[in-house]
């Protein structure tokens, strides 16, 4: 039985071991009637007093999570839903919502097809492929011994430093390295983040459209989730405010800038205005950020939601896989308050740590110049490709309409209403082209008319090609309308 303790944490250790404790007989790893170790082998495992190990002992018989029998141990004693009191700190409103683990799992399968539109992911051509390569087998040569390790469960030290130095570069976030903790790509901060905070029958709003694997997190763990339009500014703010007079949302997820898959902008008033209702309505915000680098004009973002954050509603996660390679599986969760130390201690019970060797290989690339000139180089092969897409596509005129994204890597596309994008779909897989059907964006009410681009995985010429051969289908398609 494997806890881990985060001794700089302001959360005192006995709570801590309450916590996961109590996580593991709600979700059945410890059973009813299951006996625990002694005062003694627990204290001498955990590295820390009898004393400490007593008080939880006490708080979980207390509560009746356990029993104490006299001369004989301590045993489990049934699941119960009881929250963990936790002591007067910042972050007040954060205590008020409880927190469970339900784990689930999901597949996505896709049939892959040479000219593939459907994958939100850069040509590996584009990446620094070579440059991280190295890297790696440099590390490997002077210490072997990091295959055999395993890496913390809060992150890489160095790297939390470097990715800190990151954020109040590129984004003028203030990040202390103490309130990050390293996932293994932005989809498991996503789920990590679902793990802790919710539990079947909680509320939870997403935009619509939406990222579809996070709408399979959230559905697959019994949550409902509410979906709100998503309009050339974002998300719309005064539909939520609407949604929260009659329910009470405990989460809501948003993509906001260069979002998956409308490419859309969330204007900075509505950044603050999401802010602003999260304080009014005790709600935590997901912020995932994935695309921000990705931008094609000289002109200034707008600052993170989490950049007006003071009082800990967002949980804001930066993902590097897009930009640097898909296969390092490399983001940063940034939360403060209990919330850190919940986050932590479900992290500790899913993975243990996130593989050591790709958090010390992408650090040279983080701490130098290259990053930088790699981003400027990237951002003008996508810019190309988003041209070429756009091009290509308005030559069919007004029978498809799109917006022109100003970054991220796909564009969002409208059909006629009476075009089925799975159907055409079908015709495409015969031309060897595949695309994002619109559908798997939607939650209740899918929209079928709706297929999304992605104009980043291709080289040059086989977008063209591929397009081309998309644009012969859609004619035909039309020309029997």
């Amino acid at each position: 039985m494997k806890f881990t303790l985060h001794k700089h944490s302001s959360t005192p250790l006995y709570q801590q071991i309450c916590m996961q404790m109590v996580q593991r007989i709600q979700n059945g790893m410890l059973a009813d009637g299951e006996q625990l170790p002694s005062l003694r082998t627990f204290a001498d495992d955990l590295g820390v007093s009898l004393l400490t190990v007593r008080k939880a002992y006490k708080w979980l018989e207390t509560k009746g999570y356990v029993s104490v029998q006299r001369g004989k141990g301590v045993y489990v004693k049934g699941q119960k839903t009881i929250p963990i009191p936790q002591p007067n700190l910042p972050y007040e409103w954060q205590r008020s919502l409880s927190y469970n683990i339900i784990r689930s799992q999901y597949l996505l399968n896709r049939k892959k097809q040479y000219y593939d539109f459907s994958q939100a992911v850069v040509y590996p051509r584009l990446l620094p492929t070579q440059f991280l390569a190295d890297e790696m087998q440099k590390i490997l040569d002077k210490n072997r011994m990091i295959l055999a390790t395993y890496g913390p469960v809060q992150g890489d030290e160095e790297l939390r430093f470097a990715v800190s130095a990151y954020l109040e570069e590129q984004q003028g976030l203030t990040a202390l390295p103490s309130n990050l903790i390293i996932t293994s790509g932005v989809q498991q901060g996503i789920d990590l983040i679902a793990q802790t905070l919710l539990k079947p029958g909680d509320t939870v709003v997403v935009e619509s459209p939406c990222y579809g694997a996070a709408i399979d997190v959230f559905m697959n763990k019994g949550i409902n989730v509410l979906p709100i339009d998503v309009d050339e500014k974002g998300l719309r703010i005064d539909r939520l405010e609407e949604v929260c007079q009659k329910r009470k949302p405990v989460l809501v997820y948003v993509n906001p800038t260069f979002h998956n898959p409308t490419g859309t902008l969330m204007s900075e008033q509505r950044r603050r205005e999401l802010v602003e209702l999260a304080e009014l309505y005790h709600f935590f915000i997901i912020e995932d950020d994935s695309f921000s680098e990705i931008y094609f004009d000289d002109f200034p973002l707008p600052r993170p939601i989490k950049y007006f954050d003071r009082n800990g509603h967002v949980l804001y996660i930066k993902g590097f896989s897009k930009t640097m390679a898909p296969g390092i599986r490399i983001a940063a969760l940034l939360a403060e308050g209990p919330v850190y130390d919940w986050l932590y201690a479900t992290k500790a019970s899913m993975d243990i740590g996130s593989p050591l060797l790709t958090q010390k290989g992408i650090l040279p690339f983080l701490r130098t110049e290259r990053m930088r000139n790699h981003l400027q180089k990237l951002r003008i092969a996508l810019q190309i490709r988003r041209d070429t897409s756009a091009n290509i596509l308005s030559s069919l005129g007004d029978s498809v309409q799109f917006h022109l994204p100003q970054g991220g890597l796909n564009l969002w596309v409208a059909l006629p209403e009476n075009v089925d994008a799975m159907s055409l779909l079908a015709r495409a897989n015969d031309a060897s082209v595949s695309f994002l059907p619109g559908s798997s964006c939607f939650v209740h009410e899918p929209k079928h008319h709706y297929i999304r681009l992605s104009y980043s995985l291709l080289s040059d010429h086989d977008l063209t090609v591929g397009l081309e051969k998309l644009c012969e289908i859609l004619s035909t398609e039309l020309a029997g309308l």
